[in-house]
């Protein structure tokens, strides 16, 4: 009889179970191999951008292996203009490639340029050999072509030129010398620090040796002989234009003590004087020299004359127009005081316009005079010699505008009266003076115009005092509700107000116009 599972022992029963799942898996199994894996999703059409990207990509590629076709046929012209055209597609991932594969190009060129001119380096022809490169080297604009070219001959060319440089020197020839050295392509083959090294070097040594050429002409005085020389060798191009100035410079130190020894020694001379000047003039004027005229016009600094040139020529030209003028010298300096404003004229030439005024006060001396003018230096001359006078001389003064006095507190001259702001009696029946400005003159009749209310009243000249207001000066004030001597403190900033000590030490501000002053406490007019 037939038994069911359940009725089975457990041991047995477990095997049937596993035995059943078995049995189920492979019959799953069979099914999915009959029916097979799942489709894979379909892929999304290529987008018009991306078919592009690849077709630059492609192209790139292609012009890349045309480029290195020309380069192994050493058409470099033709592998740049490939490599160009693919760079200009902007390729990302292909932009390292292109500069490398260029660089490959450039420095194979290069190498293929310096073996070329290699024999007319060693020949000597460097002019030669940098115009056949110079030309690749600028028009390629390539940093790599260049720098790997001047790796190649630098050396090599450098030593070219410093041998022709040698030749030309030794033989005289200053200015192909300086023609190699300065050539364009001397520049672009060398680079423009190394040319330049090369063009001070030259320049130097062309100038030495010009220098040496001048030591005999200089030495015998023979200065037009000297610039002659100089004149020459710039015009021949031997030298350069700053090579010039500063052998015009050695000519210029040589003859410098010529002209202040001579300028020197002909002052005090008679008939010789005005003759010294004129040589000295002819001197100047030879090394381009220019000095400052009567008129004060500024030289040039490449023209001006040195100091002491200028002095001495100065000297010399004042002692000429004084001798011109009659003037007699003054057995010593005299002191004298400006009294106001005096426009001097010029020291070397009286008969010209006045270019300087002496302000009012001015402490002159005077070192010699004709009937009306003073000749005077506002420098006290002590015991130096004429000439050293002379140069310090600032011109010709009217005699009757010196005073053998400090003029400081005098009553300016009637010309310069109008405007000055003066002491003076503006009260009928007061004794003490009044502040006031002065608006005209006529003869000893002065019209003053009173600071308090510009009323115009007319005073002898005599009766006036300057009206300066100096600390410490007695004047008369209403003070402390009494009319009493003060002292004047200060002058505020306004210019219109004082500051006064009343007596017992108080202060107190005052406008001008209630100032007095008593005549006996002014300084006396003149």
């Amino acid at each position: 009889m037939r038994k069911s599972v359940r009725s089975l022992p457990s041991t047995t029963q477990r095997v049937a179970t596993i035995l059943a799942r078995f049995a189920a898996a492979a019959s799953l199994a069979a099914t999915f191999v009959a029916c097979g894996p799942p489709p894979a999703p379909a892929k999304p059409p290529e987008s018009a951008e991306e078919r592009a990207e690849k077709a630059k990509i492609e192209n790139a590629k292609k012009l890349m292996e045309k480029a290195d076709e020309a380069y192994n046929a050493k058409d470099f012209d033709e592998a740049r203009k490939l490599l160009g055209q693919a760079k200009d597609l902007n390729v990302e991932s292909l932009s390292f490639q292109i500069a490398e594969q260029l660089e490959r190009v450039d420095k194979r060129h290069a190498k293929l340029w310096a073996n070329e001119i290699e024999a007319s380096l060693k020949d000597g022809d460097c002019k030669g050999a940098f115009g056949e490169i110079a030309g690749p080297m600028r028009d390629l604009e390539s940093e790599v072509f260049v720098r790997e070219l001047r790796r190649l001959i630098g050396a090599q060319a450098l030593a070219c030129v410093q041998g022709r440089i040698d030749e030309a020197t030794t033989a005289g020839k200053f200015a192909a010398a300086r023609a190699l050295v300065g050539a364009e392509d001397t520049k672009t083959v060398l680079g423009g620090a190394a040319q330049k090294k090369l063009v001070t070097e030259v320049d130097t040594t062309i100038f030495e040796a010009k220098k040496a050429s001048l030591e005999e002409p200089l030495k015998a005085k023979h200065w037009a002989d000297a610039l002659a020389k100089i004149d020459e060798a710039q015009k021949s191009g031997d030298i350069s234009d700053e090579g010039a100035k500063g052998l015009l410079g050695v000519v210029r130190a040589a003859i410098t003590p010529e002209i202040a020894g001579l300028s020197a020694r002909s002052v005090g001379q008679g008939r010789e004087a005005p003759k010294s000047l004129e040589e000295v003039d002819r001197l100047i004027k030879l090394v381009r020299w220019e000095i400052v005229g009567p008129d004060g016009a500024p030289v040039a600094k490449d023209k001006a004359a040195p100091e002491v040139v200028a002095k001495k020529r100065q000297a010399l030209a004042v002692w000429v127009e004084a001798q011109r003028v009659k003037m007699k010298p003054a057995k010593k300096a005299e002191k004298r005081w400006a009294h106001g404003k005096i426009a001097v004229l010029p020291a070397a030439k009286s008969d010209a316009p006045s270019k300087r005024d002496l302000a009012p006060a001015t402490e002159v001396w005077v070192l010699g005079q004709t009937k009306d003018l003073a000749l005077v230096t506002d420098v006290d001359p002590a015991n130096a010699s004429l000439d050293v006078q002379l140069e310090r001389a600032v011109g010709w003064a009217p005699l009757a505008r010196l005073a053998a006095k400090n003029t400081t507190d005098w009553i300016p001259p009637d010309d310069q009266l109008v405007g000055t702001r003066v002491w003076a009696p503006l009260r009928p029946g007061e004794a003490n003076l009044e502040l006031g400005t002065v608006s005209a003159v006529k003869g000893q009749d002065v019209t003053v115009k009173r600071l308090a209310d510009d009323k115009e009243m007319v005073v002898k000249r005599g009766t006036l005092r300057i009206g300066r207001l100096l600390p410490g000066a007695k004047l008369v004030a209403f003070c402390q509700a009494k009319t009493q001597i003060v002292t004047l403190e200060e002058v505020l900033p306004d210019q219109r107000t004082v500051k006064l000590v009343c007596e017992g030490g108080l202060r107190k501000d005052e406008v001008l116009p209630g100032l007095r002053a008593r005549p006996e406490d002014l300084p006396a007019p003149k």
